[in-house]
This record gives C-alpha cells, structure tokens and sequence, in this order.
C-alpha cells in the first residue's frame, strides 16, 4: 500500500478518535481544499491570471473551512470577512515589493535542476510569488482569526452586559497572546522547508553575505516576512469587525 495512503488513513483514525464528528468533518475538509487546490494549478496552467486564481481559491477555502466545521454563525461570518480583508491588503502591499525585490524565477542554484526542462511556459513568477505568499499565509489567518472570533463570542455571550469598546480590547488582548506563538509557527514551518537549501549553501561553502544575497533565500525570507504582516493584520482585523457584528441584531442565526 502506497505510503501517502497509510499515512492519511492514520490522520483520519487519531482525527475521528480526537475531534469525534467534528475531526471528520476536518478530514473530510483537507480532502476538499486539496481538490480546490490542485483545480487552482490546472487553471494557472490554462494562463489565467494567477493572483485572481489564487485569491478566488483561498476565499472558497476559507468558505469551506469555516462553514462547513463550524457553522455559519457570527463569529464565522466574522472570520470569513476579516480573513477576506487581510488576503486583500497583503496582496497589495506585497505585490508591489515582490516585483521591485527581483526574486521570482529560479536563482543559478537551480540551473542543474531545470536544465532538462522546457522553460517555454508563459507565466508570470512574479504573480506566482505572491500566490505563494497567500496561500502560505492562508491556514495561520484563519486560525488566528476564528480563535478570536470564538473567544470574543463566547465573552459576549456570557457578559451581556460588557460594552463593544471592551469587546474589542479583550480581543486584542487574545490576539497579543496568540501572535508569538503563530509567527513562530509560520517561521518554523518555512524553516523546515529550507532546512536542506541551507546545508546546500555550507556544501558549497556560501559565505554568510552568499547565502543572504541568493535569490532562493531571499524569496523564503521574503514569504515569512510577507505571512508575519498577514498575521499581525488579522488580529486588529478581527478583533474590531467581531465586536461590530456582534452588537448587531440577530440577523444571523447564533448557534443553538
């Protein structure tokens, strides 16, 4: 039995016995972003444009993620928009600084690896580096999000009483807690993914000025920077459209 299939089929066993119900609805999500995603790359091929690809994509992920574990309530309405907001502003700031940074397309370290490949593919790796950023970004934003929007909800529900000024102030304070512990995660997560580039880099002797002034390391460097903002943004974010939608009437059904 192919190994990739053991593996998943242990995920699925510890998430059943972990989450119960709600670990297979987990499951059963991963297996969905992962169609989204692989249909994000077929379209890419098909030369459309990427950033509108990727962005449409990690929306319907979060759609998906969001709604379909956790209901549509206020606090996943929140968390859908904030996410939504903070895709769209790192996009932005990020887009204009990918392009001046010069880092998209492979640096010489990769010359060996793509010289028997045809290099005729007509796409912009400038846009795919911020489709890169984004979707890197994506899972830790929602996470944050929907933590705080949970947390900021369950107080409200239970203090009917506390103002919105207050609500948005306890939601930062809960984001504060969460933003070391998720930018390390997103640091370690890109670390681990160039752990082999840097034994690389000794292997060839790279000076330390080398290694910095490399093309792959810089757009590594430049992805972690890039997900660090996305981070910090959706904590603010979140925090203040939580506090609105939950003063508004009960337009949105709460859960039971």
């Amino acid at each position: 039995m192919n190994i990739s299939v053991v593996l998943s089929i242990i995920l699925l066993i510890l998430m059943v016995i972990v989450g119960g119900k709600r670990g297979l609805k987990s499951f059963a999500t991963l297996i969905y972003n992962f169609f989204i995603l692989f249909f994000m790359l077929f379209l890419i091929s098909l030369k459309i444009d990427p950033i509108i690809v990727t962005f449409s994509g990690c929306i319907l992920i979060s759609y998906i993620t969001l709604f379909y574990i956790n209901g549509i309530n206020k606090k996943t309405v929140s968390s859908l928009i904030s996410v939504t907001l903070v895709l769209l502003i790192t996009m932005l700031i990020t887009y204009k600084i990918g392009n001046d940074a010069k880092i998209q397309g492979f640096g010489n370290e990769q010359s060996e690896t793509i010289a028997y490949l045809s290099l005729y593919v007509q796409l912009n790796f400038a846009k795919l580096v911020i489709c890169q950023v984004l979707i890197g970004l994506l899972g830790a934003i929602i996470d944050v999000s929907i933590s705080i929007s949970s947390s900021m909800n369950e107080i409200h529900k239970n203090d009917l009483l506390i103002s919105q000024r207050s609500l948005f102030i306890s939601g930062m304070n809960i984001g504060k807690d969460i933003l070391g512990t998720m930018t390390n995660t997103l640091l370690f997560a890109y670390i681990g993914g160039f752990m082999t580039l840097i034994i690389y880099f000794n292997k060839l002797q790279y000076s330390i000025a080398d290694i910095l002034n490399t093309k792959v390391f810089c757009a590594e460097v430049f992805q972690i920077l890039c997900g660090g903002i996305g981070i910090i943004l959706i904590i603010p974010i979140t925090a203040f459209i939580t506090s609105k939608i939950l003063f508004l009437k009960r337009i949105i059904k709460e859960d039971s």
